[in-house]
This record gives C-alpha cells, structure tokens and sequence, in this order.
C-alpha cells in the first residue's frame, strides 16, 4: 500500500512564502514608476552655456529636440529658438526619447537644486510627430488631444479631454556642477 507524505510546519511555511512571493511578483509587473524607461535617452548639457543657462531659473523649461538635418533646437517658453550643429560624437552619442526633451527647473523648488526632464512627445498621442507646446506658466499643450501637464508639479496632467490620462514620460536627470545629464 503507498504511504503518504506529511510535510512538516517548516515546509508548510516555505511554500506558503514562495506562492507569496510569486502573487507579489505578478502583480507589480503593470506597476506605476514616476520614471520613464519606454524611450532610451542620453543628453548633457551645460547650465553655464546660453541658452541652457535657463535652466537656473525656476519655472523656465527649454523644448530639446533634435532637427532633420541633425542639428540640436532649443526652444525656450518666450519662443526664441537657438539651434546649432551637432559634433560627430554628440550625434552618435544624444539619444532624446521620442520626441526630444523638456528639461527645466520646476517653479516651487523644495531642494533648490531640482531638474526635471520629460518627453517632448505627448504621452497620450504617443507619436513622434505630436509634440508638447511649452507656455511660459509652465504647462506642457499637444496641440492634437487638447491635454495639458503641469511641468512645474511632476507632469501631472491639468487639463485633459478624457477620463484617465497618464503623466508626462519623466527621465532622471543628475546635476554635477554645471552639468546637467538626462539619462535611463
């Protein structure tokens, strides 16, 4: 006659943790993160250089982007666009998401040394040819869905057309100096 087997208390609680876990570990895969990984990115800058010496001001954010003809544009929130060609290794090297950059000191500054970036691209459209329109409020406008992101509150949308719209794509930017790097 086949003889069963009794699992001891020990074991009992080893399984119990294992399918513990793995319930926990499917159900973070559709988490939240505040920061983007969909689109890679790779940007320097340095803050002691017009135009990126705005990016000392609060509440000013520069629209980066680079142009067909593989120059980089800058845009700042009055509508003033610098643009200048690229070296042989900083178009190998910059990788701007989707749509390029907003990178920019957010307004109420608690540590007085914030940077954020986002995607210049709409997150809701989510297509290179739909780019964020930058006020000088520091709100972020697609001119194709109508929504609006607060770029000085996270990129929080403000106003949208539909019930549930994501945040801005958001990057980590890291400030040594007077260098600024967005990089994921």
């Amino acid at each position: 006659m086949p003889q069963c087997h009794v699992s001891s208390h020990a074991d009992m609680k080893k399984a119990l943790f294992l399918a513990f876990a793995l319930l926990l570990s499917a159900g973070c895969e559709n988490s939240y993160s505040t920061m983007s990984v969909k689109y890679r990115v790779l940007f320097t800058c340095r803050t002691d250089i017009a135009p990126f010496n705005q990016l000392s001001t609060p509440g000013r954010f520069l629209s980066v982007r680079m142009l067909p003809d593989g120059s980089l544009s800058v845009t700042d929130p009055d509508g003033n666009e610098t643009s200048r060609p690229l070296t042989q290794k900083e178009s190998y090297s910059f990788t701007l998401g989707l749509g390029g950059l907003i990178i920019g000191k957010p307004l109420f500054d608690m540590d007085a040394s914030s940077v954020y970036a986002f995607d210049l691209a709409c997150p809701e459209c989510d297509q290179l040819q739909y780019l964020l329109k930058v006020d000088l409020s520091g709100n972020a406008k697609c001119t194709k869905c109508g929504n609006t992101w607060s770029l000085n509150n996270g990129g929080y949308p403000v106003e949208t057309t539909s019930a549930k719209v994501r945040t801005l794509y958001r990057y980590p930017v890291k400030v040594s100096g007077s260098s600024v790097t967005v990089s994921n």
